[in-house]
């Protein structure tokens, strides 16, 4: 995909960032060249977090690190509050980039900041079911058909129903840690928690669904509200491998795809930039259209102009 769709056109007076094809949901960022410095963000649906909160209590993929968070200073006897927190970089709702499986992949720092802003496209798959739980291509046509065509530059992200079980408070949940490996000493404080995240069978996609998605989509990247967009029971995750293969990203594990329409919406999820980071945790923000006006039902909608 081009910048044509999340390109800035800077002036000493007004910048504007415009997602094209996303009817209702055109993002715009418009500053002033005043004092005042005024912004304006056009959300007509509102805005809402699709992040899952970050505490200790949080799903941790297995044998990742354990989350930890005390607070060194407090406000009662500091007079200001620090909190310690030890993370990994792929902790609850998070982003992965193309170094996170492919070497010499790109990292965090090496992407702009138009990367972590696209037109979102959701397909529903909750009580749906699928050839060996995959997601493939003629699933995609079939939803397409029904809800309109995937835009180019797109996050495709599966709703599977996995976001219900996120956190260590379903029945039978607890918090854990992996016995150390003595061949692995710095690998101490792993979490291995009893979690039913984990064992929620959730659908993904196929690897050649995704590859089909880059191909004939020109999409940007995948996301799930499951801890990846594979399915759960793909253990060579093909889905996240074929995405980063082909430098897109992966936004997983987010919350509050209710709120999120099939077309309508896009979604910001940038992370700070670490130095040859392979994702980082991150509380993206969905920016809705106009209420009604998504036009997963307009069969001919994309034959309108549209801004660039």
């Amino acid at each position: 995909m081009t910048l044509a769709h999340k390109s800035a056109l800077t002036g000493g007076v007004i910048a504007l960032v415009s997602i094209a094809g996303v009817a209702g949901a055109t993002f715009g960022v418009t500053t002033s060249g005043s004092g005042d410095g005024a912004a304006e963000v056009s959300c007509p649906g509102g805005m809402t977090r699709l992040g899952h909160p970050f505490d200790e209590n949080m799903s941790v993929f297995p044998f990742d690190p354990a989350i930890r968070i005390s607070n060194d200073y407090t406000v009662a006897e500091d007079f200001f509050l620090v909190e310690d927190i030890d993370t990994g970089a792929h902790a609850g709702t998070h982003l992965d980039v193309p170094a996170h499986f492919i070497a010499g992949g790109r990292s965090l720092d090496e992407f702009t900041a138009e990367e972590f802003v696209w037109p979102a496209y959701k397909i529903d798959v909750r009580g749906m079911t699928f050839t060996d739980n995959f997601v493939e291509v003629t699933d995609i046509l079939a939803y397409e058909e029904e809800h309109g065509e995937i835009e180019p530059g797109s996050l495709v992200i599966l709703q599977t129903g996995a976001e219900e079980f996120f956190g260590l408070d379903g029945p039978g949940d607890s918090r854990g840690f992996a016995p150390p490996d003595p061949d692995r000493p710095e690998l101490d404080d792993q979490a291995l928690n009893i979690d039913d995240l984990f064992d929620f069978v959730n659908p993904g996609f196929s690897g050649a669904a995704v590859q089909w998605l880059f191909d004939e989509r020109d999409i940007d990247g995948v996301g799930a509200d499951a801890y990846g967009p594979d399915a759960a029971t793909d253990d060579l995750f093909d889905a996240t491998f074929t995405t980063l293969l082909n430098d897109g990203v992966a936004l997983v594990a987010i919350a509050n795809l209710d709120s999120v329409s099939v077309k309508n919406d896009v979604i910001m999820a940038p992370t700070v930039a670490l130095t040859d980071g392979s994702g980082f945790t991150t509380d993206p923000i969905a920016c809705h259209g106009a209420p009604g006006d998504d036009d997963s039902s307009d069969d001919d909608s994309s034959d309108d102009d549209s801004d660039d």
